[in-house]
């Protein structure tokens, strides 16, 4: 069987223009539910669980380069814990119920829907130019 191989955050865009891009596509989301800022972090993460739907805090950390402090942090801020956006889900896994698989949340998918229709308007531009 040919298993997908996950795609790390900067396999998607290089550095500088992912920086450029998630600080504006991120303005606009964040602003609609009273936030004024998110950190790299935040943006890493949620990207990673875009592109690797159902990969573990583990391997989200391994993925980015965070530490599994730090995915957990961002992950109660984006999850569906009191306090966080609802972007992100957590559900057990199936063979060992100690391990938390991740995934959008269909609040998340919105999200995500409105930054890739920035990320092509931001790769059209590039090319344009």
């Amino acid at each position: 069987m040919n298993k997908k191989q996950p795609l790390s955050a900067s396999e998607v865009l290089d550095e500088r223009a992912m920086t450029g891009l998630f600080s504006r596509a991120f303005s606009q989301p964040l602003k609609l539910l009273g936030q004024t800022e998110a950190s790299l972090s935040s943006y890493a993460v949620f990207w990673c669980v875009a592109f690797n739907d159902k990969a573990t805090q583990v391997e989200v950390a391994n993925l980015t380069g965070l530490s599994p402090k730090t995915v957990s942090r961002v992950i109660s801020q984006l999850g569906e814990s009191r306090g966080g956006r609802g972007w992100i889900t957590q559900t057990s896994d199936e063979a060992d119920r100690r391990v938390r698989r991740l995934s959008l949340s269909r609040k998340g998918k919105k999200v995500h829907g409105r930054l890739m229709k920035d990320l092509n308007r931001f790769n059209a531009a590039q090319e344009s130019a």
